[in-house]
């Protein structure tokens, strides 16, 4: 029992302070990711440990290291529940102006060939807008139908788990497809019209995920790049997509910040987007983030469809101006540089990008 309770204690232990080495690397951030998995074993640990105490041995300091593992994360999950004060507001219908849309995220996971669960989700759902990621041709071919019921849409498919489709009912405009910082992963920018007089600019990215034998320059530094754009933004501004990084990580919370953005899980609920094969393993990949333009209506996940993410779907209503609303803490100068060392470093790399072999 001794040996159980200190190799627990040191593995949670590990997991819970090694993300906060100031290490881009996935080995490192990957450590992230579990929060509730560590925080769920360390309750348990720490209930077997208290009735060991009690039954069979007089072990202190391990009820105290299970119990300082768990509040730890607590703290971060806490963030996303309804304890928390909401970053973003609800949408009054009595109070605000403007217009509702509904936005849908799906990574369908290249490999994944049920396009016909996928067509089922988007019809039952309708978006407004549609961004799909890890999208082929294949893809594109297998959602026609579907997909030319929207008027306006941007195809960049390609056969590296990286390609990303737009669709919208709304009309488009100042249209960019870009490889930001590495060549193969494309981000899509849009300004949407909702109304002649009420636009957003749509920022649609799909990063690197972390992964143990790499750094996660690119990751981190795609997205700090992506603050830096919608911190120079004064308009309504949405960054959508699957990310591949959690909302409670140091790197999303610095996006944040920098970016002046809103996230509306925060003070609701998270919504644990991946992994959908595993119940046990599930973490919020899939996000979206708002300027203080709008209002939240609903949110939720949808069914996956073979996919190895859940589909987000967020109800929005864009207001025709800003209105009471809890932002982010401040960016420093510190954070600014940071950002900046990020997208340097990023930009600096030459490497394939991560995992275009594992749907192959």
């Amino acid at each position: 029992m001794l040996i159980a309770q200190t190799i627990f204690a040191v593995l949670l232990l590990a997991v819970t302070l090694v993300p906060f080495l100031p290490v881009a690397h996935g080995i490192v951030r990957i450590g992230d990711f579990p929060r509730q998995q560590i925080l769920v074993l360390a309750l348990i640990c720490l209930a077997v440990s208290v009735f060991a105490d009690s039954y069979m041995f007089d072990r202190t300091l391990f009820d105290v290291v299970f119990a300082a593992v768990a509040l730890f994360q607590a703290w971060f999950i806490a963030e996303f529940t309804p304890i928390w004060r909401k970053r973003s507001k609800d949408h009054d219908p009595q109070a605000d102006r403007g217009e509702r849309f509904r936005l849908v995220a799906s990574n369908v996971k290249m490999s994944n060939r049920d396009y016909a669960a996928h067509a089922r989700m988007i019809e039952a759902s309708d978006p407004d807008i549609l961004i799909l990621m890890e999208v082929d041709d294949a893809w594109i071919e297998g959602l026609k139908s579907t997909l030319e019921r929207y008027p306006h849409r941007v195809d960049r498919a390609q056969d590296n788990s990286y390609g990303m489709f737009m669709a919208s009912k709304l009309r488009l405009d100042d249209v960019s497809v870009q490889d930001l910082l590495t060549e193969g992963i494309p981000s899509i920018f849009a300004t949407v019209v909702v109304t002649e007089d009420l636009r957003f600019r749509l920022y649609s990215i799909h990063p690197e995920p972390p992964v143990p034998t790499r750094g996660t320059e690119g990751r981190d530094g795609e997205t700090s790049l992506i603050a830096l754009k919608a911190r120079e933004n004064d308009g309504p501004v949405i960054v959508t997509g699957d990310l591949n990084d959690v909302a409670w990580s140091k790197t999303t919370r610095r996006f944040l910040r920098i970016s002046g953005l809103l996230d509306p899980r925060i003070g609701r609920r998270m919504i644990n987007s991946f992994d959908a094969r595993y119940w046990f393993m599930r973490w919020p990949l899939d996000h979206l983030f708002h300027s203080a333009h709008f209002r939240l209506i609903d949110m939720k996940r949808l069914e996956p469809g073979g996919s190895d993410h859940f589909p987000v779907q967020f109800d929005l209503f864009l207001c025709h101006e800003e209105r009471d609303h809890k932002e982010p803490e401040e960016a420093d100068a510190e954070d600014l540089s940071r950002a900046r060392t990020l997208v340097k470093e990023a930009r600096e790399r030459h490497e394939e990008p991560i995992g275009t072999d594992w749907e192959t």
